[in-house]
């Protein structure tokens, strides 16, 4: 299965070559595979731009990870570049262009199917002159879409419209990049304001694990990159431990007989790690069947997300009921079928809207607020795990 790739933005004309080597370092021994930098912001002239990006290339390649590198086509006409010759792109050790705006015409076309092994991404809502390049002959292979980014509060994408963009890319085969942000305040883009820098608006106020759980959730997208810099160690722990959860091969479970056995999800499987902030009191037999490694989203998702192979993998173990003071159960809420709906014991669900408490079910603990968005995502047969939270 394709993989999603990671990686991280680094602004040269803010930072020094010593300390993005430092942080390319870090952010590889995590599973970082590409650095996404801007090459029209190195001061200097044509020669000195050249020898800083031979350097900085060959800092990303020491580390195993590519360069994208954003261009325009004033850049292109400093350095002395066309569609037709990346001799000197090639010369900087850079993999990726990053077009910033496209062409428009043909000459997309003979860029993205150049001789020189460049990769070229393009800003991925130019839906209508990308196509355009693909019906004329444009490689799709070589081609890759990169959403903006937008450093200001409010101003950055909404979901469905993101979404939307990344179905078309994932029907016409081609790879597609999102932006999430680090939280840290002093974490800077290229300009100087602080408020985050992200693709996706509601991203801005996640954790940085909701953020790549998220992206995860939606199903369309190919690389996740921080667009600030620079995201801490601690982030870095945190995508690693949800990316971790992600790509698992799951033994085939022999218990149950083999017709059920090869019903219940099991070998090289994408699965979206869930965060959960647990209730006091959950048994250890709940826990078990909580973490269960791989519940599967039921056909219909109305009033809950529904995990129900659960019921049958522990059949016959009692649950007893736990009593439980919300009147109300609400979305986000994490539950259990208890013995008092014996049929039904076992099972895994995820509250979806508010449901009345009636005893049939025990409170096991809670999705975050923050993280509401990323059920929202989740389809019929979707594989999904729980991960434990800092609360255990």
């Amino acid at each position: 299965m394709n993989k999603i790739t990671l990686g991280v933005s680094v602004y040269p004309e803010q930072e020094t070559l010593e300390e993005i080597d430092a942080y390319l370092k870090l952010a590889s021994s995590y599973g970082f595979k590409k650095v996404f930098t801007s090459v029209f912001s190195v001061p200097g002239d044509k020669d000195e731009v050249i020898a800083y990006f031979k350097n900085f290339t060959a800092i990303a390649h020491k580390y195993g990870m590519k360069v994208s590198g954003d261009c325009n086509t004033d850049l292109f006409q400093k350095l002395g570049v066309s569609e037709k010759n990346l001799s000197v792109i090639q010369e900087m050790g850079i993999d990726i262009v990053r077009m910033d705006v496209c062409y428009m015409d043909d000459r997309d076309v003979t860029l993205i199917n150049n001789t020189y092994g460049i990769g070229v991404e393009m800003s991925a809502g130019f839906i209508q002159p990308i196509d355009q390049a693909i019906a004329h002959g444009a490689n799709k292979d070589n081609l890759g879409v990169c959403h903006n980014f937008y450093p200001q509060k409010y101003t950055g994408a909404d979901i469905e419209s993101t979404k939307e963009i990344n179905d078309h890319w994932k029907e016409k085969g081609v790879r597609s990049t999102i932006f999430i942000t680090s939280k840290l305040p002093e974490a800077h883009g290229p300009w100087p304001v602080h408020d985050g820098l992200v693709t996706v608006e509601e991203h801005r106020f996640m954790s940085v694990a909701d953020q790549v759980r998220h992206c995860i959730a939606m199903g369309n997208i190919d690389e996740i990159l921080f667009a600030n810099a620079f995201a801490s160690k601690e982030e870095f722990e945190e995508v690693d431990a949800v990316m971790k959860e992600v790509y698992v091969t799951v033994p085939r479970n022999e218990k149950y007989g083999s017709m059920i056995a090869d019903f219940l999800p099991h070998g090289d499987l994408k699965r979206l790690p869930l965060g959960i902030a647990l209730e006091k009191g959950v048994t250890d037999k709940e826990k078990d069947i909580l973490y269960y490694p791989t519940h599967a989203v039921a056909e219909y998702i109305h009033f809950m997300i529904r995990s129900r192979w659960t019921r049958i993998i522990y059949h016959g173990v009692s649950i007893p009921y736990r009593k439980c003071e919300q009147e109300m159960f609400h979305k986000g809420d994490v539950l259990i079928v208890n013995d008092n709906l014996e049929y039904y014991r076992g099972e895994i669900q995820i509250c979806m809207k508010d449901m009345e408490n009636d005893g049939q079910r025990n409170l096991l603990g809670h999705i975050s607020k923050d993280a509401l968005c990323v059920l929202n995502e989740m389809q019929k047969n979707d594989v999904f795990c729980f991960i434990k939270g800092d609360n255990e």
